[in-house]
């Protein structure tokens, strides 16, 4: 015969689901690794022949003889880290500069940004390249400061359009005779949708999330791991955050060519494929996104006519005014869509309505939303 639970029983049950439900909502603690070094560390030796059990000579910790070697000699972590921003070593800041340059310019002044050995090629600017090398070193490595100084230079505010001379001479830039057009990383991407439609979330740090998978993408994963999208506003962080999942990476960042997570890049590869053109047609955040944008223009209340409403729109998604025949062309399209959307009667009862605002005005401006959410423009910086 089953004995039923005493009120003792029942009460520290009740108490044991209350703690547990305080400790979810309680912010989880950060954990970080810490390394020391070994007292007495184990030999070191050279394998004969790569084989595991035929130990060689005794190795010990020491610097490449290739390179310059620091004044003092210390076979520490700490010692290694010194020898590194030592004065005595200049190729520390020629490749942090160079990286830096590459993400400006899309090349860096040393092409090969992950060789900078004798298979790698020579710096198209030597000499700017040991410039900025000293000024990062002597400004006490503030990579702010070599931001602020490429980005307000002349040859960054350069345009990028292509005459037919600068095709013939420098197909490939190396003169630097104009900007360098490039599709936006992945999670730029991402980012530019979110705060062009007024949805980002700018909060810094915390947790990776998990968005909207779309259909269909789920199956074809290995393991028990389920992808449970994140809720709130936890769907609208940056980029930067959205988490990666080994069996399952999401698929935009691989669409957008995102690195995987297990490799160590010094640049990504841009391509352009239907793929991308589809992510942003059809993805989730896309949908929700160019929506969002048609009810901002809709109820900022600043702008009433479709003028201004137009302008505004492109300011937003293109950071730029329309010209004569893109604002014709869409007027044309918003009158037409308009119409459209009249003339289906009731097929889009379950648009939610907008105090002041009715729904085909929502419908018309999603279009507009969408179009300029989808140009090429919007993906690439100039």
């Amino acid at each position: 015969m089953a004995r039923g639970r005493t009120g003792r029983e029942l009460g520290f049950a009740e108490a044991l689901k209350e703690i547990n439900e305080l400790n979810r909502q309680y912010p989880q603690l950060s954990e970080a690794r810490v390394v020391t070094e070994n007292p007495d560390p184990d030999p070191t030796f050279l394998r004969v022949r790569g084989s595991w059990d035929r130990p060689g000579i005794e190795v010990f910790p020491s610097t490449p003889v290739v390179l310059p070697k620091a004044k003092k000699q210390q076979p520490t972590r700490l010692g290694l880290a010194r020898w590194l921003f030592s004065e005595q070593n200049p190729l520390t800041a020629r490749v942090a500069v160079n990286r830096i340059w590459q993400e400006y310019f899309g090349n860096g002044l040393v092409a090969t940004s992950d060789d900078f050995g004798t298979q790698g090629d020579k710096p198209s600017h030597p000499e700017l390249l040991d410039w900025l090398a000293s000024e990062f070193r002597d400004s006490g490595w503030s990579v702010k400061h070599i931001h602020r100084l490429i980005v307000t230079s002349e040859t960054y505010k350069q345009s990028s359009n292509l005459t037919e001379e600068l095709q013939r001479r420098d197909p490939g830039n190396v003169l630097l005779a104009r900007q360098t057009r490039m599709r936006l990383p992945a999670e730029f991407v991402w980012d530019k949708t979110l705060a062009v439609a007024g949805l980002i979330n700018q909060d810094i740090g915390g947790r990776s999330f998990r968005p909207v998978m779309p259909a269909g993408t789920t199956g074809f994963k290995a393991g028990r791991s389920k992808w449970d999208p994140s809720e709130g506003r936890e769907l609208y962080k940056r980029g930067m955050y959205i988490q990666f999942q080994r069996t399952q990476p999401y698929p935009f960042l691989m669409n957008f060519d995102s690195p995987e997570f297990r490799e160590a890049v010094c640049r990504r590869d841009r391509s352009n494929t239907p793929l991308q053109a589809l992510n942003l047609l059809n993805g989730p955040l896309f949908v929700e996104a160019w929506q969002a944008l048609a009810t901002r223009i809709l109820t900022e209340p600043s702008r009433k006519t479709f003028e201004g409403r137009l302008v505004h729109t492109f300011r937003l998604a293109l950071a730029r005014e329309p010209s004569k025949m893109e604002y014709e062309r869409f007027r044309k399209y918003w009158n037409d869509r308009l119409d459209q959307v009249e003339s289906a009667g009731n097929k889009y009862d379950d648009v939610p309505q907008l105090e002041g605002q009715r729904a085909n005005e929502l419908l018309a401006w999603s279009g507009v939303s969408r179009i300029l959410m989808n140009l090429d423009e919007f993906v690439t910086r100039p």
